[in-house]
């Protein structure tokens, strides 16, 4: 009921809880994404309980997406990979978190089929969901839901629900804000999936999280694509969502 992080004027509760002291080694670009996409990304392999030796695949090479690529590794992870319909966002992605790549251009049989293919025919351990209920979409999709009344697709997390293997996790990080006919509750019963989502507890990671950046562990500001003065956010914000300029993260300086 409240308007988000980017509206005019934000309301903070609990304002004395949230601030952190940075440690003089590390720049504000440095910490930055430790307020949101950091926490985020490393909530979907936390909810997975992922322990070491898991296959993670990650469905969405946007900021969230690489964050939980990255925090797949700082867990243990054997094998990252990452889907995504845009090849600028998977070139990101591979280069700033060392994952292998699949491209999203002929439906998600295919994508399912090349994440069996990686995982001996078993899917892979975990399955993390970083797009949400707005995916590319082809004139069918945006049919199906004019006629069911819905809004956006769940396409992404049914793929999330056929690449992972019987017994895994799949978790959400994509926003979904309204029902969906056809659920594949079938899919969650039979291969006895467990399934965790919703808004990531930043705080509870924050302090770790800022010990791996401060120690070197992990990086962060080499997602960032575009730097950009206050001024500017229209045009920062125009290629973001049509996907122009190799746009991946916009930094936006006051």
């Amino acid at each position: 009921g409240y308007n988000g992080g980017q509206a005019e004027y934000v309301r903070v509760p609990y304002a004395h809880f949230g601030p952190r002291k940075v440690p003089e080694n590390l720049t504000d670009e440095q910490v930055l994404f430790l307020t949101d996409i950091f926490p985020t990304g490393y909530s979907g392999i936390d909810w997975a309980e992922v322990k070491g030796g898991e296959v993670i695949a990650i469905f969405g090479a946007g900021p969230v997406g690489i964050m939980a690529a990255k925090s797949a590794w700082l867990r243990g992870a054997s094998r990252v990979i990452i889907v995504d319909t845009q090849q600028y966002r998977l070139d990101k992605a591979s280069a700033t978190a060392n994952c292998e790549t699949i491209l999203w251009d002929d439906g998600s049989k295919q994508v399912v089929e090349q994440i069996r293919a990686l995982t001996g025919g078993y899917g892979a351990d975990v399955c993390v969901e970083a797009v949400g209920f707005e995916p590319d979409r082809d004139l069918l999709d945006r049919a199906k839901a004019v006629i069911n009344f819905e809004k956006g697709s769940v396409k992404v997390l049914e793929a999330c629900m056929s690449a992972v293997k019987r017994g895994g996790f799949v978790t959400v990080l994509g926003v979904y804000s309204s029902p969906f006919d056809n659920f594949p509750i079938h899919q969650f019963f039979d291969k006895g999936i467990v399934l965790r989502g919703g808004q990531a507890p930043a705080h509870k990671h924050i302090d770790l999280l800022m010990s791996h950046v401060s120690e070197g562990r992990v990086k962060l500001d080499d997602i960032i694509t575009h730097r950009l003065p206050l001024s500017e956010a229209p045009h920062g914000y125009d290629i973001f969502r049509n996907k122009k300029d190799g746009c991946v993260k916009v930094v936006l300086t006051p």
